[in-house]
C-alpha cells in the first residue's frame, strides 16, 4: 500500500483548508479591509495601437490619483476563435470574433517600457493576459499581481497557470453566477494561491440602468468568499454613483476605464472617464473613505480648544427666554416664556420644572431665564 498512499497524496490539492481573507498584499500595498481602497486606472484598448498613447496614458493615471494602472496583453486570435458573429455585438456588427479584438491588441514588446515609465511616475503597472504567453511576459517582467477578466473567469486552464506564478490574482466576476465565482476561486486556491481578491463587475459597457449593477451584490461576496471585495465600474461616465456607493458598501478595489478622450475610437473609449473626471472620481472617493472612518459613535465632533468643532456650535443652542418684561413675585407660565439662541441659562427641556415657580427678580423681556431668578 505504500506506493499508493504516496500516489493518493500527491494527487492531493497542496492545501485543503482555506481561511478567510481581509487583506492582499500587492506590490507595496495593503489591499483590503481597514486600507484605503486600492483605485485601478484601466488603459484597455485605449492605447489604440501607439505606445505614445499608452506612455500617455500612464501619465494621466498618475495625474488622475490612481494606485495603479492597467493594460490588457491581449492578441485576437489567441483570445477568440475565427466565428462569425452576424448580430450587433456591443453596438457594433463584426465578422470574425477574433477580428473584433484586433485594435485591442497590445504588442508584448511594449511591456518593459511601459512598466518602467510606471515605475519612474511612481504608480504600480498591472495588466490582464489573456493566454499563457502573455503570462509568462508579465512573469519575466515581475508584475506585482494578474488580474482576470469576466470572461476568462471560467477558463480553469487559464486560471491554474496565473494561480502558480504565486502573485495576487485580482479576479473580475461580470456574468456570474456565485457558484461560479466560488468555483473559480477555489480554483486558484488549489493550485496553491491564496492571495485573491475578487470584483463585481457587470459586463455591460454601460449598463442600460444603474439599478443593472446590483451593487448589494458586494456584501453578498463579502458573507460568502471572505475574500476581499472590489468593484470593477462600467457605467456610463461622468457618472460617480457607483463607485462611491461601492465605496460606502465596503468595497476595497475600485477599477474603471481612463481616456484621454472619450472620441479617441477604440472600443473602450465611450465608456471610460477622461483625466479630470477620473481625479474627481478619486477625490470622491477619498472623501468617502474620510466621511466613513469615523468611530460610529453619536457624539459631536470634538478638537482641542473646540475651535471649529460641534461643542464650540452647541453654543448656538436655544434656551428659555423672558417673551415680556417679567416682574418678581409672578408665577412663571408658559407663555411668558419663549426659546432662543444662543443659550444662556435654563434648557428647554427643563421648562417643566419652572412652571409655577415664583420669580424672586425681574426679567427683561428677551433677557435669559437663569435659575437665579428663581432662587436667591
Amino acid at each position: 500500500m505504500g506506493k499508493e498512499r504516496d500516489t493518493f497524496f500527491k494527487a492531493q490539492p497542496s492545501i485543503l483548508g482555506y481561511e478567510p481573507l481581509e487583506t492582499v498584499v500587492i506590490g507595496n500595498r495593503i489591499v483590503g479591509k481597514g486600507h484605503p481602497a486600492f483605485i485601478i486606472a484601466e488603459v484597455g484598448a485605449n492605447h489604440r495601437g501607439d505606445i505614445n498613447v499608452a506612455l500617455h496614458a500612464i501619465d494621466n493615471a498618475v495625474e488622475a490619483g490612481a494606485d495603479a494602472v492597467k493594460f490588457q496583453h491581449l492578441t485576437g486570435t489567441k483570445i477568440a476563435a475565427d466565428t462569425v458573429i452576424y448580430d450587433e455585438w456591443h453596438g457594433k456588427a463584426i465578422g470574425p470574433l477574433s477580428g473584433f479584438y484586433k485594435s485591442a491588441e497590445f504588442p508584448y514588446e511594449w511591456t518593459e517600457r511601459l512598466m518602467a515609465h510606471a515605475k519612474e511616475r511612481g504608480i504600480m503597472f498591472l495588466s490582464t493576459p489573456f493566454d499563457t504567453d502573455a503570462v509568462d511576459v508579465l512573469a519575466r517582467a515581475g508584475v506585482d499581481a494578474y488580474k482576470v477578466a469576466s470572461y476568462e473567469m471560467t477558463d480553469d486552464i487559464l486560471l491554474r497557470y496565473i494561480a502558480k506564478q504565486g502573485k495576487p490574482v485580482i479576479l473580475s466576476t461580470g456574468m456570474a453566477y456565485l457558484e461560479e465565482v466560488a468555483h473559480a476561486v477555489h480554483v486558484i486556491q488549489e493550485a496553491g494561491n491564496m492571495q485573491i481578491a475578487v470584483l463585481h463587475c457587470v459586463s455591460i459597457y454601460p449598463p442600460k440602468t444603474f439599478a443593472d449593477l446590483n451593487l448589494r451584490a458586494i456584501t453578498t461576496l463579502q458573507a460568502a468568499i471572505k475574500l476581499p471585495i472590489g468593484y470593477s465600474d462600467h457605467s456610463a461616465p461622468p457618472h460617480n454613483a457607483a463607485p462611491i456607493t461601492a465605496i460606502a458598501l465596503g468595497a476595497c478595489i475600485i477599477e474603471k476605464h481612463v481616456t484621454d478622450t472619450r472620441t479617441g475610437g477604440s472600443n473602450d473609449d465611450p465608456n471610460s472617464l477622461e483625466p479630470a473626471e477620473f481625479r474627481r472620481m478619486v477625490e470622491e472617493i477619498r472623501n468617502t473613505e474620510a466621511a466613513l472612518s469615523g468611530s460610529g459613535i453619536k457624539q459631536p465632533v470634538v478638537r482641542e480648544g473646540h475651535q471649529q468643532d460641534e461643542i464650540f456650535d452647541r453654543y448656538a443652542r436655544r434656551s428659555l427666554y423672558a417673551a415680556r418684561d417679567l416682574k418678581t413675585g409672578e408665577t412663571l407660565t408658559e407663555e411668558m416664556v419663549v426659546t432662543l439662541r444662543p443659550w444662556g441659562g435654563i434648557a428647554p427641556k427643563d421648562m417643566g420644572l419652572f412652571i409655577g415657580a415664583k420669580l424672586v427678580r425681574d426679567v427683561a423681556a428677551r433677557a435669559p431665564l437663569t435659575t437665579d431668578a428663581f432662587f436667591r
